[in-house]
């Protein structure tokens, strides 16, 4: 019996021996399955999460480019800026290292450990700041465990608010939100690089590991067409004329005919693009090429040189005035002005432009009929995007002129309903400046690399012809009557001739309903010297108080920056006689339909 309890046991303990060698077997080739699936087929992944608690990747930041003006004068510039974070898991000792770093930043105490205990594990302290400032948070004997610095870049603007709108600004992340920095942010950031470190333990770096990856591309620097004096000028002009009439927003753009570079471009209000954050996102706009208005009797010059071209004489009497005249769908009206109490009479091309006459360009328009106007406005580039390098740019708005009735084709002669910028008035009148000639306007000069070399250069470029050359001289000839005897006398420089109209229009109600009753656009676009043109000049103004004349408002600061920025590029006088003495009160006679 002792020997079958013997056999039993050890039976058994071979039964109990082969399963655990089985199961062992099992559980080693489990291993070994596990360690080629590691080792082999997953080994990337299983590196790369390696790396990412050894390694870490720094970028290393590009420099961007400098804006420089005409004359490569500074408008934007990159300087070095520290940013200051703290680690809330390194932090030791909190009130005393916040009391020291408060003190240092000039922040409250108190404020700065709400953020802290309310943020993550990183928490910005201050972003941008002199590292100068930063230093003295790093300076030995200070221990401040968990304060941690990173290098950045501050982007600055030296003369402050001087083309603001045209500038723009950075974010914190310094990609460009606004004007030209955005329009442009790929060319003016360039390229970070890239530094890898390795990290002991407590994910510090270890000194002395870093190697660079990849150099950063620095960005490239910008070249306008602007003139930072005669900006300065515009923008000092409009400000003068806004302390008066307090308008809700104006803008005055000055441009080369002869190449279509603009000069200045000034809005008002403006704000600092060092602190954009402290003015309202409506200022950040650049209103002179994304905001449509109804021009008025500036329009009037496309009407006239229209027919000019399609060869209509300037000295036919072309209606008979009196002040109101019924056509198909309604009135049109004349605003009179001493002595045409009773109507400007028997009306001309060349007194439709001196004394604003609407009935007087209504039938010019009615002549050329709704396409053929359409057509000129298109060639003028009124209805198109300019495209001269701003951005943001709006395209003039008119209805298909299959919808325009007799009334809505006679408004359109003198200078309503029709929606456009005063960019493209500028050009408008640009093109008779020029002869006749479409230049592109364009707000970028050149590119330069970050090594100072040519990128790309933008040259003047002729677009197109829109009228003949003795249409252009003659409507020039009409635009000095206007300013040496009609309603423009308030634009006369002395020493020279001005070729120049003034507009009065009212602002349409938003939902399309006739128009806002007391609500303008007062305004004067000319250029000088009349014959010899070096400067095309938009004064737009809106809502101004006290008078909503273009003659009154908007003709002063035409003449304030004609006279200083003709002298400033030492064009010769080509009239040397003084202007008429400025009346007391003026007004034009302007559409108010």
């Amino acid at each position: 019996m002792g020997t079958n309890v013997g056999r039993s046991y050890k039976e058994r303990v071979r039964k109990r021996t082969i399963w655990l060698f089985f199961i062992l077997s099992l559980l080693y080739a489990g291993l070994v399955g596990r360690l080629v699936y590691v080792q082999l087929y997953n080994a990337a992944h299983y590196k790369k999460w390696a790396n990412s608690i050894r390694l870490r990747d720094i970028s290393l930041l590009a420099s961007r480019g400098t804006i420089y003006d005409r004359a490569g004068r500074v408008l934007a510039v990159s300087i070095d800026s520290t940013s200051i974070y703290v680690n809330r898991r390194e932090l030791e000792q909190p009130a005393r290292t916040i009391a020291q770093v408060a003190a240092i930043l000039g922040e409250d105490p108190t404020e700065l450990r709400r953020r802290i205990d309310n943020g993550h594990t990183i928490v910005w302290l201050s972003k941008k700041i002199d590292p100068r400032l930063a230093d003295k948070l790093r300076k030995p004997g200070l221990s401040l465990p968990g304060i941690g610095f990173e290098r950045d870049s501050k982007r600055v603007y030296p003369a402050g608010a001087l083309a603001a709108q045209i500038l723009g600004f950075t974010g914190f992340d310094s990609r460009g939100r606004e004007g030209v920095e955005r329009v442009l942010d790929d060319l003016l950031r360039g390229k970070d690089g890239l530094v890898r470190a390795e990290l002991d333990a407590r994910r510090r770096i270890i000194p002395n590991t870093q190697h660079v990856l990849r150099e950063p591309e620095q960005g490239k620097s910008v070249f306008l067409t602007i003139d930072t004096t005669v900006q300065h000028m515009t923008e000092q002009a409009l400000a003068k004329m806004a302390r008066q009439y307090r308008p809700s927003h104006a803008c005055a753009i000055v441009m080369d005919p002869r190449t279509g570079e603009i000069l200045a471009l000034a809005n008002y209000p403006t704000y600092d693009p060092n602190r954009p954050g402290s003015a309202s996102p409506e200022v950040w706009r650049n209103r002179a090429v994304a905001d449509l208005y109804e021009p008025g009797s500036t329009l009037k010059v496309l009407t006239v040189a229209a027919g000019l071209n399609e060869g209509m004489a300037p000295r036919s009497v072309l209606a008979h005035c009196t002040g109101r005249e019924k056509m198909r769908g309604g009135v049109v009206p004349c605003s009179l002005h001493h002595p045409f109490e009773k109507g400007h009479g028997a009306v001309d091309m060349y007194k439709v432009i001196q004394h604003s006459c609407n009935i007087g360009a209504a039938h010019i328009a009615m002549r050329l009929g709704a396409e053929k106007m359409r057509s000129y406005e298109k060639a003028f580039g009124l209805l198109d995007r300019i495209e001269a390098g701003f951005g943001c740019e709006a395209v003039g708005y008119v209805e298909p002129a299959k919808n325009w009735h007799p009334i809505r084709l006679a408004n359109m002669g003198f200078g309503q309903g029709i929606a456009v910028t005063p960019l493209q008035m500028a050009c408008l009148y640009s093109i008779v400046a020029n002869g006749g000639v479409f230049m592109q306007p364009q707000i970028l000069r050149e590119v330069r690399n970050s090594d100072g070399s040519l990128c790309r250069s933008f040259q003047p470029k002729r677009l197109r012809r829109v009228i003949s050359q003795k249409a252009a001289r003659e409507i020039t000839k009409m635009l000095v009557r206007c300013v040496e005897d009609g309603t423009g006398k308030a634009a006369q420089i002395e020493g020279g001739t001005v070729a120049g109209k003034t507009g009065s229009a009212q602002i349409p109600r938003a939902n399309g309903s006739g128009y806002e009753p007391g609500a303008f656009v007062a305004s004067f676009i000319g250029f000088a010297p009349a014959y010899k043109p070096r400067l095309v000049i938009a004064v737009v103004v809106h809502r101004p108080q006290g008078s909503h004349w273009g003659a009154t408002v908007a003709a002063p600061v035409f003449r304030e920056i004609a006279e200083k920025a003709l002298w400033y590029f030492k064009v010769p006088v080509d009239s040397p006689t003084t202007p008429c003495p400025k009346p007391k009160r003026q007004k034009d006679a302007e559409s108010i339909a």
